[in-house]
């Protein structure tokens, strides 16, 4: 064969080899092996039975309200108790939120407007839900929660370096809605890290995306855990929706399971 004829070969040759890559990218898991990566991101959702956070948050798209922005703490208690405070210049407060269960309370102290609701309502009632809402998605993501429906339905791939974790929020399609998502996750298959989270209304439609990055041990503060839990101090929470924005969270520091 000539040279010509080999050169002319190359595309077809790396066309086959790509080809072959993208089908052994990612391949399913067993029924007993899915369960088994499920039960180890559950294990550091399991361990963290308190959290407590500084952050600061660059906040941005339309009808942001005050300002773009702000500093934060952030409280967690096991298994769904949730404040987050925002402050602008001066330390000025603009906004504690509460959440326990399904049943939120949202306080504006410089207007003294206090919105109650509950977490599965769509229906954004101020110009802070959206934002609330971005934040809830990013802290899940620090906790290494799935959300979404059991885990029967969750159905997991693995390719060399990554676990895709793909969960139906609603399983029970009868009462399906525009609002509803399959939850895909991507965790890192060595260190168990979740990467990213997608809420996705179809294959290629994602409307909300969270990426964790920067990775680091946080020790845990109790007798009974001596092993660290590794927790991202950067988190981007973005929606894709008409109505836009995004969240980026810098956390300065973690205390896990301090005593009250």
């Amino acid at each position: 064969m000539n040279a010509a004829s080999r050169w002319a070969l190359l595309p077809v040759v790396l066309l086959v080899g790509c080809a072959g890559m993208l089908q052994e990218s990612l391949r399913p898991l067993e029924d007993g092996q899915e369960q088994q990566v499920l039960q180890s991101l559950r294990q550091k959702e399991l361990t963290i039975l308190t959290l407590r956070g500084l952050f600061h948050g660059s906040i941005s798209g339309s009808g942001v309200p005050f300002s773009q922005n702000i500093l934060g703490t952030v409280s967690y208690v096991r298994p769904d108790v949730l404040d987050l405070k925002g402050f602008i210049r001066m330390g000025v407060p603009v906004m504690d939120f509460h959440r326990k269960g399904n049943e939120y309370e949202l306080n504006f102290p410089a207007e003294g407007k206090v919105v109650t609701g509950k977490m599965e309502e769509t229906q954004e009632r101020t110009a802070w839900d959206h934002t609330v809402m971005l934040s809830i998605r990013a802290l899940d993501a620090v906790l290494g929660k799935i959300s979404g429906g059991s885990s029967k339905e969750a159905r997991v791939w693995k390719s060399n370096e990554r676990y895709r974790i793909d969960l139906p929020q609603n399983p029970s399609s009868a009462t399906a809605s525009p609002d509803d998502f399959t939850v895909r996750t991507w965790v890192d298959a060595q260190t168990m890290d979740l990467i990213s989270i997608e809420y996705r209304r179809s294959f290629d439609d994602i409307v909300v995306s969270v990426e964790c990055e920067d990775y680091r041990e946080v020790p845990v503060t109790t007798a009974e855990e001596s092993s660290p839990v590794r927790l991202p101090f950067l988190v981007r929470a973005t929606d894709y929706r008409p109505s836009g924005g995004s969240i980026t969270l810098h956390f300065k520091e973690f205390i896990v399971n301090a005593a009250s």
